[in-house]
């Protein structure tokens, strides 16, 4: 083979590298970054977390994790679960910051944060909630574990009523609240629901808790995840609001306050789906902790 096909050989495989990491492939968790008018998510077939721009197009903003699962972002670190670990990123050079274990770590899963100086982390397969001081982000103090019973997978912070909450993994899914100002509280049920297998959870512009589900949505059709809304006061009888259904594996979702979105990476899909949350039309509100 000539020298000249050698190189174009090089520069194509190159270009199909570049190509396919910049695709989705088992988008696990999406993080709305304001300033630059972005999605991160996190791949975790991939390896590594991309960025999508408002107009859908995909760059890479780092391929160092294994297998990134939950992200969050405060103050100018992206907070990635990978493999155990808790690692963070500068949010504009993607360079590494933090890289601690979790002790006792299994599987490592959602992941949120009050916004200043602490994280909380679900643990899938051991069943807890790991809380994470992040004052000194440089070097990340995980703190005394919490049990949960059923399986815990999407967390959010509640800044209104200074409490967790939880999305469950199971059938017959419920959303957990964790009281954060009494010490030693484990989390109680806030609502019950007949869907299966709640993936991510936030809160909308008005308070409602939004959920991703896997399946017994009631919808029909393929794919069977879906997207539901519990509006305020809420009760275990809460009734779910539709927002919407034929979802592929809806896994961690954030809403996006400017926007009035939930991000919802399909992980079956492997696509970002935007969805409209009713009532919330965009809010010049910045999250500036976030940066």
């Amino acid at each position: 083979m000539s020298l000249r096909r050698i190189v174009t050989a090089a520069f194509l495989l190159g270009f199909a590298g570049a190509a396919c990491a910049q695709n989705y492939s088992g988008p696990e968790s999406a993080e709305y970054h304001v300033r630059l008018d972005r999605h991160l998510v996190s791949n975790t077939s991939g390896g590594n977390i991309l960025a999508r721009a408002a107009d859908g197009t995909l760059s890479v903003f780092t391929s160092a994790p294994t297998a990134p699962y939950g992200i969050e972002l405060v103050a100018g670190v992206l907070w990635v679960l990978d493999s155990g670990r808790l690692k963070g990123y500068d949010i504009d050079t993607a360079t590494p910051v933090a890289d601690i274990p979790i002790p006792g770590a299994s599987f490592l899963n959602g992941i949120t944060s009050n916004g200043t100086d602490r994280l909380w982390i679900s643990d899938f397969s051991a069943k807890r909630i790991h809380p994470v001081d992040i004052s000194n982000p440089a070097l990340p103090v995980p703190g005394t574990s919490v049990a949960t019973v059923p399986t815990p997978n999407g967390l959010v912070y509640d800044r209104a009523n200074e409490r967790l909450l939880i999305a469950t993994w199971s059938a017959n899914a419920r959303i957990q609240s964790l009281d954060l100002t009494t010490p030693g509280a484990t989390p109680v049920d806030l609502i019950q629901t007949t869907l299966t297998s709640f993936d991510g959870i936030t809160l909308d512009c008005r308070g409602s808790i939004i959920v991703s589900a896997w399946g017994n949505c009631g919808a029909g059709g393929s794919p069977a995840g879906c997207l539901r809304r519990f509006d305020p006061p809420f009760t275990l009888g809460s009734t779910p609001v539709v927002l919407a259904n034929n979802l592929g594996n809806p896994a961690d979702i954030d809403f996006a306050w400017p926007k009035g979105q939930v991000g919802v990476p399909e992980s079956s899909q492997n696509k970002v789906t935007l969805i409209d949350a009713p009532g919330c039309d965009g809010s010049l509100f910045y999250a500036d902790f976030e940066r």
